[in-house]
């Protein structure tokens, strides 16, 4: 991604006035991407969530004064970008995060820290967190501590300190060995996307007549799903809205799920689940979209936090069923109405829940935490919107307001004929691809395999042939005759 500068500027003399920052982000929030792109390259990761993060980021930073390009993890990983050229081109290295510490990033954050190691400008980190049981301990040993401790200390060589996501995380990393000075809670940075206030609108009757918006993902808990499944009887005018790359496969070609415990549970893994059959799913590829979508929407609840903070960005009184300590350091720390999904049983009603639910507590200490965020960005020396009180323009929403982004994506299901068809072609064409692309991988392990046992054959035939010498050797059986002999004796 590098190279797609947003660049904003008159002659060549204003280009080196203007600071350079490189971000981590898997797409970049002026980018006009279709389905197809989002399935086929990826360019938003795995998850929707990973949205905001870098459309926040880059409002707050995005200055007359700067200019920044964007770069995913996987360049990182494929070794498309080296701490020279970073080092020569740029004038920050901003890296907003999520739930990095886990196994399943180890690899990735060992690629970053090689190359902040070689960094000579400055790095700063925010929202990072670690994924971890809902009820955590923070002193049991992880296979990627040693990997977060390298990776938290080549950023700190780099920077005033590291923002994470919550207190649980702040208790890891002291655990690991880090001072408090050296970290700094600063939640999500998705949070601080429009300044210091939050307009949840006042709550309205929750009826079954109300527009109101469900997350979830496969690996839900049982009693959450049916919980689902429930309201969806109560709440007939409901969305349901996922967020990971293999549901957008399944609404939009019609791909199923790929088969697990989790998908073949009460979640919707097939095409002619209900959801998508009476069009009641919708999946977002851009973050404006989520906002003009939840205009009309009056009540949010789910699993996904993310799903939540878009819904809350937009207005909407949102309620949040934490699964893991990732969703409740967050939950806790930008105060998000919440109850563990865990505690869902046949007795929650969420009619109950919405009536005693004050959705207006998120703005309870938000101003101070929006400030305490831009307090980590003065300290870390980032240029930011906020250093002019006066502002009256925000230069990122003057530059995308021109931009025709994809809205939501409806279900294959409602398609017209044509585009129905057209849909499952491509799907299928996928398929092939990935099925021959399976394939070719199994019958290059199946060579590598059979060259491996050809060559332990080879092993066994020397090692047969030397005991075979040896049984046979007159030297073998005189020592064989001693032996026996000293044993008689």
């Amino acid at each position: 991604m590098i190279g797609q500068t947003e660049r904003d500027y008159k002659g060549v003399e204003a280009q080196f006035m203007k600071k350079r920052i490189l971000m981590r982000a898997s797409v970049s929030p002026f980018a006009v991407h279709k389905p197809i792109d989002v399935i086929c390259k990826k360019v938003i990761g795995n998850n929707t969530g990973n949205l905001l993060f870098a459309y926040s980021m880059t409002r707050t930073l995005y200055t007359e004064d700067v200019e920044i390009d964007f770069l995913a993890d996987k360049e990182v990983a494929h070794g498309k970008v080296q701490a020279e050229y970073i080092n020569e081109n740029y004038d920050y290295l901003v890296l907003p995060m999520a739930n990095s510490f886990r196994k399943q990033f180890m690899q990735c954050m060992g690629m970053w820290t090689s190359i902040i190691e070689k960094l000579t400008i400055p790095v700063v980190v925010t929202g990072i967190g670690i994924q971890m049981p809902y009820e955590p301990d923070v002193t049991e040993e992880h296979i990627y501590d040693e990997c977060a401790k390298k990776f938290i200390t080549a950023v700190l060589n780099h920077s005033a300190s590291v923002g994470v996501r919550g207190a649980i995380t702040e208790s890891y990393l002291k655990h690991l060995g880090f001072g408090s000075n050296e970290i700094d809670v600063t939640g999500c940075p998705s949070f601080a996307m429009f300044g210091p206030g939050l307009t949840v609108r006042d709550k309205k009757p929750l009826t079954n007549e109300s527009a109101v918006c469900v997350t979830g993902s496969v690996a839900n808990p049982v009693n959450f799903k049916e919980f689902m499944i429930k309201n969806r009887e109560l709440l007939p005018n409901y969305y349901f809205m996922p967020q990971f790359v293999d549901d957008l496969r399944l609404m939009y070609l019609g791909i199923p799920l790929p088969i697990t415990n989790d998908s073949q549970v009460l979640y919707p893994h097939l095409i002619n689940d209900e959801v998508f059959v009476n069009d009641r799913a919708r999946f977002f590829i851009n973050f404006p979209s989520i906002l003009e979508f939840n205009k009309n929407i009056d009540f949010n609840y789910g699993t996904r936090i993310h799903g939540a903070v878009g819904s809350i960005l937009s207005g909407v009184p949102s309620f949040v069923f934490p699964t893991d300590a990732r969703i409740r350091e967050l939950a806790e720390y930008h105060n998000v109405p919440n109850m563990p999904a865990s505690e869902v049983d046949e007795n929650t009603d969420i009619f109950d829940i919405y009536e005693k639910t004050d959705f207006s507590q998120v703005n309870d200490g938000h101003e101070q935490r929006f400030w305490h965020f831009v307090d980590f960005l003065n300290a870390n020396g980032l240029p930011h919107i906020y250093q002019d009180k006066n502002r009256t323009v925000v230069p990122f929403d003057e530059k995308i307001k021109n931009i025709e982004f994809e809205g939501p994506v409806h279900s294959l299901t409602i398609c017209p004929p044509n585009e129905m068809i057209e849909r499952i072609a491509f799907g299928n064409e996928l398929l092939m691809k990935e099925q021959k692309k399976a394939v070719d991988t199994l019958n290059e392990d199946k060579k590598e395999l059979k060259a491996e046992i050809k060559g332990l054959k080879s092993e066994q035939r020397k090692l047969n042939k030397r005991l075979n010498w040896y049984d046979n050797s007159s030297a073998a059986r005189i020592a064989a005759s001693r032996v026996k002999h000293k044993i008689v004796k």
